[in-house]
């Protein structure tokens, strides 16, 4: 009843500060990481992790494509007793008739972790179908590191900075702060289970090239399907010229500027060494982009909500 009594003191002014911030618009957490994460350096062994992952949408940024993608993500991380990991993972996306395999990613890294420091670094490589609709398939490697500090059990501030290597168009620094506060309750309903809520909010600013990137591949798909359905009716190929003319050029894409704040609220069940997750997120942009083929130009801020649900299972 104590627990029950402090979550709820907690949870009501995170909801009024949630509330407030809605009317600012804009996103968090970079999304450039799958959930099927290296489990945390205090493992005292080494320790081989699986598991699968629904996202009722591809959210990158705060920023999705105009057709909503859900995505399950399927992946195995390997950590050693140092903290050294790494994982793989593969998306596939149910929706589609076709190129149901959208991509996928390998990392490696290594997390430290004393007292109430933690600290690591991230090394991944992206894989993505040509025609996906996941903006993160514009990116081709990224490499993070990440500090964190618990102060007292009472709040947790971090600090994540990305490099990001886009497949053309420039690179990407982006930077996220958070603030965080975790809620444990320990045999909530046997003898071996822990329940954990850990309600967070985040801040990004960074660049925007990939958006662009990923603006030209959608283009460059579309243009390669129109070539391979007028092959079909024998009326020749367009030229790659008609892909090239439609090229963005940009002015803002590599301006570093705020462009999302998160909300989430994570519920994590676990017995023994089984794992689920429930993770609601409200994201707000800002400083979203668009291209017409000539002109880089904003839209207005937007917000979308998504939820992930995750199952895993460690060896």
């Amino acid at each position: 009843m104590r627990n029950i009594l402090v979550l709820s003191l907690f949870l009501f002014p995170f909801y009024i500060t949630t509330a407030a911030a809605q009317d600012n618009g804009a996103k968090a957490a970079t999304g450039l990481h799958q959930s099927v994460t290296p489990d945390s350096a205090k493992a005292k062994k080494s320790s081989l992790k699986t598991g699968i992952t629904y996202n009722s949408n591809s959210v990158f940024l705060a920023r999705t494509d105009s057709v909503a993608t859900a995505v399950f993500n399927f992946g195995v991380t390997y950590t050693l007793k140092s903290g050294i990991f790494f994982s793989g993972t593969v998306n596939y996306v149910p929706s589609r008739q076709f190129d149901k395999l959208d991509g996928g990613s390998a990392e490696t890294g290594y997390n430290y972790e004393k007292d109430n420091f933690s600290a690591g670094v991230t090394l991944s490589k992206y894989f993505a179908a040509f025609n996906s609709t996941q903006l993160i398939s514009a990116l081709d490697a990224t490499l993070g590191a990440e500090v964190s500090y618990d102060i007292n059990d009472i709040v947790t501030p971090s600090a994540h900075v990305d490099y990001a290597l886009v497949k053309s168009g420039g690179n990407d620094f982006i930077l996220t702060g958070g603030l965080e506060h975790e809620f444990t309750i320990d045999k909530p309903f046997a003898a071996k289970d822990k329940l954990s809520i850990e309600p967070a909010v985040h801040l990004n600013a960074g660049t925007q090239n990939f958006y662009n990137t990923y603006y030209t591949r959608q283009q460059a798909s579309l243009q390669a399907r129109i070539n391979a359905k007028s092959k079909g009716r024998g009326k020749g190929v367009v030229t790659t010229t008609a892909v090239t003319q439609v090229t963005p050029t940009t002015t803002s894409a590599s301006k570093f500027q705020v462009l999302a704040y998160e909300f989430s609220l994570p519920f994590t069940y676990s017995v023994k060494k089984v794992s689920a997750e429930f993770l609601p997120v409200y994201a707000l942009a800002l400083h979203k982009i668009d291209d017409n083929g000539t002109n880089t130009f904003y839209l207005p801020n937007s917000s979308v909500f998504y939820v992930q649900v995750a199952l895993s299972y460690t060896f």
